[in-house]
């Protein structure tokens, strides 16, 4: 037998009903007659419908008024981008959409409608979601931190690099100022020495005039009896390496003036 176009949509309207009942009957444990369910309920009908984003428009027609590509599809949907909640549940969905606190959106679902929901799925997908935005949130601001400390660090480490270059130079510097300063000492003591050795000696006299020769060995004990500088003293004595080396310069320019 071949129903007509409006037989055709009554059968797939009334197979609609029934099957749009018995789902709000397995989840919320509410009888509805098929004959008074709604596709937009009102509060007093103690049931509402969850539906996903994409399937929205399911839900924007009569069923009255409905196509029978409408009502096919209502049952093909139905337990999976479309369910029955409780108006409480429903108006938790809506405020978690517009990202107000939980605490906020009223009370929780019951055991009926956490069985096989996917909007309790969708529920504790979001307030995990939530927990690890926080967590990641706590996790960019401990890395802000460190790196701010890090930052601090690096700083430091060049500031003390810095430091330990100039000590570096400084302390080669000194090295060779007290080699210089040894050499200095060591030839004084060499000229002091063959002085007294030969102070007698025409030749030494002539190489090393005793005026400055007397000198340096005038200066060199005074030298040994003076190595501290008296507590606010205002004059700081020159070492004895030069004062002797004054003094051999000295004597050198007597003794090439001599021979000229």
């Amino acid at each position: 037998m071949v129903l007509t176009s409006n037989e055709k949509r009554a059968f797939f309207r009334q197979q609609c009903r029934e099957a749009l009942a018995a789902h709000i009957y397995d989840r919320l444990g509410l009888v509805v007659a098929p004959a008074d369910v709604r596709l937009q309920p009102s509060v007093g009908d103690k049931y509402a419908w969850s539906v996903t984003e994409s399937k929205k428009s399911l839900l924007q027609s009569n069923l009255g008024r409905g196509s029978v590509g409408l009502y096919k599809s209502i049952c093909e949907e139905l337990g999976r981008s479309l369910e029955a909640v409780t108006p409480q549940t429903l108006q938790v969905t809506q405020l978690e959409r517009d990202h107000l606190p939980r605490e906020e959106a009223g009370p929780a679902r019951s055991d009926q409608e956490e069985s096989g929901s996917f909007t309790a799925k969708i529920h504790e997908l979001k307030c995990a979601n939530h927990v690890l935005k926080d967590e990641l949130d706590r996790t960019t601001i401990h890395l802000q931190g460190s790196l701010g400390e890090n930052r601090i660090l690096q700083a430091n480490i060049r500031r003390l690099q810095d430091e330990l270059d100039s000590s570096s130079s400084r302390a080669t510097y000194l090295e060779d100022e007290l080699v210089r300063i040894g050499s200095g000492i060591t030839e004084a003591m060499q000229v002091l020495q063959e002085y007294q050795a030969h102070k007698g000696s025409m030749e030494y006299r002539l190489r090393y005039p005793t005026r400055c020769l007397d000198d340096i060995v005038v200066a060199y004990p005074y030298y040994l009896t003076s190595a501290s500088v008296p507590a606010g003293g205002s004059t700081v004595k020159p070492p004895f390496w030069e004062i002797s080396l004054r003094a051999y310069r000295n004597a050198a320019m007597i003794v090439q003036n001599t021979r000229c």
